[in-house]
């Protein structure tokens, strides 16, 4: 993987990186979405942030690109897909 350093990317142009910006916003969406398909309501995830930072939440609905989970600390939260980390 070349992981472009910040030297590297200050000296490309701004086209390039709109096309690279874009390029990222389409992986994560892909990857949030595979997340979706394998979750099912009533399963047991964390959420990456710090608001919710090590709590175990449960899946209550799940939409095309967020779901719904149920925390104590914060009740009903809805969740962008990309932040969702399913517990096996």
């Amino acid at each position: 993987m070349s992981v472009k350093s910040t030297s590297e990317l200050r000296a490309m142009s701004i086209q390039d990186l709109k096309v690279l910006r874009k390029r990222i916003t389409n992986i994560i969406e892909v990857k949030g979405k595979d997340v979706l398909i394998d979750l099912a309501i009533g399963d047991s995830v964390m959420v990456d942030h710090k608001k919710l930072a090590g709590e175990v939440c449960r899946v209550i609905k799940i939409n095309r690109t967020k779901a719904v989970v149920d925390s104590v600390a914060m009740g009903k939260v809805s969740v962008p897909s990309s932040l969702l980390v399913p517990i096996n």
